[in-house]
């Protein structure tokens, strides 16, 4: 299997949530997404199910024009890419087949003790950048080396080996040819 692009999106919203994490966290992103979609039209995290409400959360799939960030079209965001082997895909398509197929919960309780700096790993439940590290380690693609509990939007910026492609608004991001990375 040939090489393909991984997307790490990292954003940031007006919405209350948003805000309230900025402050808490004094960083500028408070979202991260992955995707192998040169538009994406399909990213994958954990975050709200309904993009009218903050509450429930769970696995979601999100795209530049669905979903959450259809309705918050006002979202910033920076977007990182890597070539993977097809080894490291098809890994990481594996680890996502459970996401898909079963109910998974969003670890509230861990966005608190992560903010106290304590992991906390629950089964069935994350929180998106506890997610995102654990796939990108799990499938061989980047090794986190903190606990994935510690892991915050802002760990996933300027990572080894991913250039940044992109910065500014979400909606204007016009895609990018997959072998435009090295």
């Amino acid at each position: 299997m040939k090489e393909k692009t991984i997307y790490v999106v990292v954003t940031r919203t007006n919405t209350i949530p948003s805000r309230v994490i900025r402050v808490c966290t004094k960083a500028l992103y408070n979202h991260v997404s992955l995707s192998f979609d040169s538009e994406l039209e399909d990213l994958v995290s954990f975050g709200r199910l309904h993009p009218m409400f903050p509450f429930p959360g769970g696995f979601v799939h999100e795209g530049r024009h669905k979903g959450f960030f259809q309705r918050f079209q006002d979202t910033e965001c920076l977007i990182y890419a890597k070539q993977v082997s097809g080894q490291e895909y098809e890994r990481f398509e594996e680890l996502l087949q459970p996401f898909e197929n079963q109910r998974f919960k969003f670890n509230n309780l861990g966005c608190l003790t992560l903010l106290a700096g304590i992991p906390l790993e629950r089964k069935n439940a994350y929180f998106c950048s506890q997610f995102c590290g654990k796939m990108l380690t799990k499938s061989g693609i980047y090794p986190f080396s903190k606990p994935f509990g510690l892991l915050r939007p802002a760990d996933f910026c300027g990572l080894a080996g991913f250039s940044l492609l992109y910065k500014g608004s979400l909606q204007s991001f016009a895609g990018q040819p997959a072998l435009a990375v090295g």
